[in-house]
């Protein structure tokens, strides 16, 4: 089995954007801004179907996603937007709660594991 590490942004970071190992793709934070929970969360997914698709893989790929957020409140606010963003059925989720974020602005994260054979 290879593996592969890309940084999909070239921005230096400790990490990479995404590790293929074999047939999986695991990616790493997409974090999430804007006004709303709505924006952050189409925002952080649209990300992470950026790693995937270089990854040669797409959203219908992932077997499983991490959702951070700051406030669980908002929790309700990302559910129409994974209905939009997942037609054909949903990843498994793990959904986690924090203080706070490195970046002041992210709303929410997101990261995820795909298998593409």
């Amino acid at each position: 089995m290879s593996i592969k590490k890309v940084d999909v942004e070239n921005q230096g970071w400790t990490y990479s954007s995404y590790v293929q190992a074999g047939d999986f793709i695991f990616t790493s934070i997409c974090s999430g801004f804007g006004d709303t929970i709505k924006d952050a969360t189409e925002i952080a997914l649209n990300q992470l179907k950026q790693f995937l698709n270089q990854a040669g893989a797409d959203l219908d790929d992932l077997v499983k996603v991490t959702v951070t957020f700051k406030r669980g409140e908002n929790f309700d606010e990302m559910k129409p937007v994974f209905r939009a963003y997942f037609p054909n059925g949903y990843p498994a989720r793990n959904t986690i709660l924090v203080d706070e974020f490195l970046g002041k602005t992210i709303k929410l994260q997101i990261e995820g594991i795909a298998y593409k054979p």
